[in-house]
């Protein structure tokens, strides 16, 4: 894993000269609905599988989940495999978010990102100390995938210009499966903005 701080425009120029093959990080995400004060911070790709997260960076993620989901075992398990399950199929970046109001220096929720090229900020952001799940989709797109009476998607009463208009609660293995369809689902839309 690397960190790479900057702007958009000295990250932009780091991979013209590192290569195509160089991994970035962004730090700047602007998270549109998390706390203020919040920023983001250490990504964990892989790419490959969840496989191949280094030790380090497997531990590191799996003492955030522990950590933040508290003692409810079933929204720790549900958290856990979902974030494996993004990590195993999908082509994503977790990232930890900063905050300077909490006693380790990280915000209490995860940037679920897409690893390409073009970055637009987290697809999803996953807490779990609720198992909460906030997904870059509107309802028009819920229709669209057929989805508007599933009783596990909410929708958020935010402003217009908000793209984190769902939440899907990872309540259960049904639960856990929709969002992951709806992590997908942003995937797809981001990808071809």
């Amino acid at each position: 894993m690397r960190v790479i701080e900057g702007t958009p425009r000295e990250i932009v120029e780091y991979e013209h000269l590192a290569g195509a093959g160089a991994e970035t990080t962004s730090t700047e995400d602007n998270p549109a609905s998390p706390d203020d004060g919040t920023e983001p911070a250490r990504e964990t790709a892989a790419p490959d599988g969840s496989a191949s997260l280094s030790p380090e960076d497997h531990v590191a993620l799996m003492k955030f989940i522990y950590g933040r989901a508290g003692k409810n075992d079933v929204r720790t398990f549900l958290t856990e495999r979902f974030v494996m399950r993004l990590l195993d199929e999908e082509d994503v970046v977790v990232a930890f978010g900063r905050s300077s109001k909490t006693f380790d220096g990280l915000a209490d929720y995860l940037m679920i990102r897409d690893d390409g090229p073009q970055r637009y900020g987290a697809v999803a952001y996953l807490r779990p100390s609720n198992g909460g799940m906030t997904v870059r989709l509107t309802p028009d797109d819920i229709e669209r995938l057929g989805e508007e009476n599933n009783p596990y998607i909410q929708y958020r009463n935010v402003a217009l210009t908000d793209p984190y208009k769902i939440n899907c609660p990872l309540a259960d293995e049904d639960a856990l499966n929709l969002a992951h369809e709806l992590v997908r689902a942003a995937l797809d839309i981001v990808r071809n903005e």
